[in-house]
C-alpha cells in the first residue's frame, strides 16, 4: 500500500498520463464525460481537483480515468517518482522554437516510457549490461573531450569511427527507444534517475545521421557532471563531437583535401556522421577559416542538404529493448496482456514498442 492508499490516484501520474497524450484538463473532462455518458458534464474543476489531489480518484472513478489516460489503473495508484527539468536527470536536445507543450508532452512520455520498462524487467530476465558509468566531473580540470576519451578507453572502442551509437548506449547498460516524436524540433530526450538505467528516446523522424549524433549527444549527459557554471547542453554537444570523431584522428582526414561539399559526403561515408557535423567539427578544430566555413553552409544550403544530405547513413536498431518485449509477449501469451504487464493499454504498448520487434512477436 502507498501513502495515498492502494485503490487511489498518485496526483503526479494522473497529470503526466494526460500530458503524455498531449491533453488539457478541459479535454479530459470531455472524454471523461464521454465515457460515462455523465449528465451533468464533468467538468476542467474536477480535473484540476483530482490532478492536485484534493479529489480522490479510487474505484469507479479510478477505471474511468485509467480508461480514459490509456493506462492501467494499478499504474494510476503506484508511488513512482516522477522527474522533471532542473533535477539533474532529465534532458532533451531540441530547437529554440520549440513549444513548452511539446516538451512538457514529451517528458511526460519518457516519465511513464521508463515506468513501462521497469514492469516489464521485473516480469522477464534478458541479459543486459547493468548501469556502473560513473560520469567524469568537467568544467575544471578536465573537459568533455576527455569525457569522450575516457569514454571511448574504457569500452575498449576502436581508434577509427564508431560503427554503431546504439550499441554503445546498450554496452553502458542504457535503454535505446527509437519512435517517431511527431515533431522534427526534437531530436531526443533521455532520462537517467540515480542509480537507474538511462533512458534515451531518439526521434525517428531525423536522418539516421543525426540520430547518431543525437545518441552520441545523449551519452554526454551520462559521462559527464557538468560544473555548476557550465551549460550541460553544449558539453553534451562537445563531448559527442570529440566521441564521433576524436580531434587526434580526423584531423589527417580533414587537411589531406580542401574541405567542399563533395569532400565532406566522402567523410560522411568514412566516420558516420553528417556533412553538417563534419564542417563543423573542422571549424571547431580551426581547420577551416570561419569565413570559409559560412560560405560552405551557404553552399550546403542551396543544396537542399538542411532537410535531407545525400547519401543517408542505414538506420541504427537496438537490441535490448526489442528482446525484452518479445519475450514479455511470449511468456504472458499476448501483446494484450503483455501490455497490462506494462501498465498502459495494448494499442499504445504495439504503438511504443511493436515496430522495435520481429514479426514473429507480432502473431
Amino acid at each position: 500500500m502507498n501513502e495515498l492508499g492502494a485503490e487511489s490516484a498518485n496526483p503526479s501520474l494522473l497529470v503526466a498520463a494526460r500530458e503524455a497524450l498531449g491533453l488539457t484538463q478541459n479535454q479530459l473532462a470531455e472524454e471523461l464525460t464521454h465515457l460515462a455518458r455523465a449528465d451533468p458534464k464533468i467538468s476542467q474543476g474536477y480535473v484540476s481537483r483530482a490532478e492536485k489531489g484534493t479529489l480522490t480518484v479510487s474505484g469507479e472513478r479510478l477505471d474511468l480515468f485509467a480508461q480514459a489516460l490509456e493506462v492501467t489503473p494499478d499504474l494510476l495508484t503506484s508511488d513512482a517518482k516522477l522527474w522533471s527539468l532542473g533535477e539533474g536527470c532529465l534532458y532533451h536536445r531540441n530547437r529554440a522554437s520549440t513549444k513548452a507543450s511539446t516538451l512538457r508532452q514529451l517528458h511526460a512520455k519518457i516519465n511513464l516510457l521508463r515506468l513501462y520498462l521497469q514492469r516489464l524487467g521485473t516480469t522477464v530476465a534478458v541479459e543486459r549490461t547493468e548501469f556502473r558509468l560513473v560520469p567524469l566531473q568537467v568544467g575544471g580540470v578536465d573537459s568533455p573531450e576527455d569525457a569522450a576519451r575516457a569514454l571511448r578507453r574504457s569500452l575498449d572502442l576502436p581508434k577509427g569511427p564508431i560503427e554503431s551509437v546504439t550499441a554503445v548506449a546498450e554496452q553502458v547498460g542504457a535503454f535505446v527507444v527509437p519512435m517517431s516524436l511527431g515533431v522534427r524540433e526534437v531530436d531526443a530526450t533521455s532520462l537517467h534517475p540515480p542509480g537507474e538505467a538511462p533512458v534515451f528516446v531518439i526521434n525517428t523522424d531525423a536522418p539516421p545521421e543525426r540520430q547518431r549524433f543525437t545518441l552520441a549527444h545523449e551519452l554526454g549527459h551520462i559521462a559527464c557532471a557538468p560544473a555548476p557554471d557550465m551549460d550541460a547542453e553544449e558539453m553534451a554537444q562537445a563531448f559527442a563531437s570529440e566521441f564521433m570523431a576524436p580531434a587526434a584522428l580526423v584531423r589527417d582526414d580533414l587537411t589531406a583535401a580542401p574541405i567542399t561539399p563533395a569532400r565532406l559526403l566522402q567523410l560522411k561515408g568514412r566516420w558516420f556522421i553528417s556533412a553538417a557535423a563534419l564542417l563543423r567539427r573542422a571549424v571547431d578544430m580551426a581547420v577551416i577559416t570561419d569565413s570559409r566555413y559560412r560560405t560552405l553552409n551557404t553552399q550546403i544550403s542551396a543544396l537542399g542538404w538542411r532537410t535531407g544530405e545525400p547519401e543517408p547513413l542505414t538506420e541504427e536498431v537496438p537490441t535490448v529493448v526489442p528482446s525484452m518485449i518479445a519475450e514479455v509477449v511470449r511468456s504472458t501469451g499476448s501483446w494484450d496482456t503483455a501490455a497490462a504487464t506494462a501498465g498502459t493499454t495494448a494499442e499504445n504498448f504495439r504503438t511504443l514498442f511493436g515496430p522495435m520487434v520481429t514479426g514473429e512477436a507480432h502473431d
